[in-house]
């Protein structure tokens, strides 16, 4: 089996349902994901076996497989990961950020505000939070800290898909645009205490969102403990 095929199925399938195009609570069969990205079932099953470990999918043996719902205690916990590994990345990132890291800092941080202006739809939410991540990102790679980055980009399916769902409601739309120019001038000035705050603000802001989307849209959630 090519390898890169099953990793594309993957990839196609997990941006569906990141991107609620494959929504909560449908039914995802291996055959049904074969027809719908014109593969074989075995790359379909593969991707469905990876995206249950990550509980993207729920898997009921002899039974069906279907889309998980977002699991809050799930998303907070993810959230708590990136929170504390990236605010603990501060010290580090001002001593080894340069003026070319804050340029590509702020290209990211433009090609946000240039989506954030365009209609919301499952294309342009995604492509946003690859621009924000990849902002973000900036600031791991800067800081040394590899692993931590490893973890954080392989932990955050259900905490992503909130920040996809904010994007796609409109909810606080220029909200991350703002918090993005003001992080680049904090780091720009070498504040780096003022940076410190401003982060963890930022990044607090998704624990309101859990709340206003979990009202607004009830039935894309699973509000009980894991």
């Amino acid at each position: 089996m090519d390898r890169s095929l099953n990793q594309q199925t993957y990839d196609q399938c997990k941006k569906d349902i990141m991107t609620f195009a494959l929504k909560p609570g449908e039914p995802v069969s291996a055959a049904k994901l074969a027809e719908r990205y014109h593969v074989s079932r075995t790359p379909a099953r593969e991707a469905l076996v990876r995206l249950n470990s990550e509980g993207m999918v729920d898997i009921y043996p002899q039974s069906k497989s279907i889309v998980s719902k977002i699991n809050v205690a799930r998303a907070k916990q993810e959230w708590f990961i990136r929170k504390t590994l990236e605010i603990e990345m501060t010290d580090a990132f001002f001593a080894n950020v340069t003026p070319e890291d804050i340029e590509e800092m702020r290209m990211y941080a433009r090609r946000c505000e240039e989506l954030g202006a365009q209609p919301r739809n499952h294309e342009t939410a995604y492509e946003y939070l690859c621009n924000d991540n990849k902002l973000h990102a900036v600031t791991y790679r800067v800081a040394g800290e590899d692993l931590s980055a490893e973890i954080i980009n392989s932990t955050m399916a259900h905490y992503s898909r909130i920040r996809i769902l904010v994007d796609l409601d409109n909810v606080n739309k220029d909200r991350t645009v703002a918090d993005h120019e003001d992080l680049i001038k904090l780091i720009e000035n070498g504040d780096i205490e003022g940076y410190r705050v401003g982060l963890k603000t930022h990044l607090e802001r998704v624990i309101g969102d859990i709340e206003t989307m979990s009202k607004l849209a009830p039935e894309l959630f699973d509000m009980g403990e894991e």
